[in-house]
């Protein structure tokens, strides 16, 4: 029963993602109803880029929607975020945030071509 309580506790809350998303990324954030969402200028992976992301609170935790690409300005992104565009399948915080390129600012792209 301790574990559970424990596990509890490293869970990231809404109320923390916000201020530590804006404090590494810079990101617009927008707080809706049901979800948060979320753009992030990914320059440091690709020139003029933008991500898109949503958040929301589930049983297991907070859960990270991802839209899949990029997006060449804010307003696609935010375009994509209003229009539910498709994304990757939903990770809770703590499995997404050990893969996720935008707040490390030393990742980098290598682009393979076919």
């Amino acid at each position: 029963m301790k574990n559970k309580a424990k596990d509890k506790q490293k869970r990231m809350t809404l109320a923390e993602f916000v201020p530590w998303l804006y404090e590494k990324t810079g990101a617009e954030i927008i707080n809706n109803s049901s979800r948060t969402d979320c753009v992030v200028s990914i320059d440091h992976i690709e020139s003029g880029c933008f991500a898109a992301l949503y958040v929301r609170t589930s049983d297991q935790g907070l859960a990270v929607f991802e839209l899949p690409g990029c997006f060449k300005n804010k307003d696609d992104a935010w375009l994509a975020l209003s229009d539910d565009a498709e994304t990757y399948p939903p990770e809770i915080f703590e499995d997404w945030v050990v893969h996720q390129y935008m707040t490390d600012r030393n990742a980098t792209v290598e682009k393979i071509e076919f």
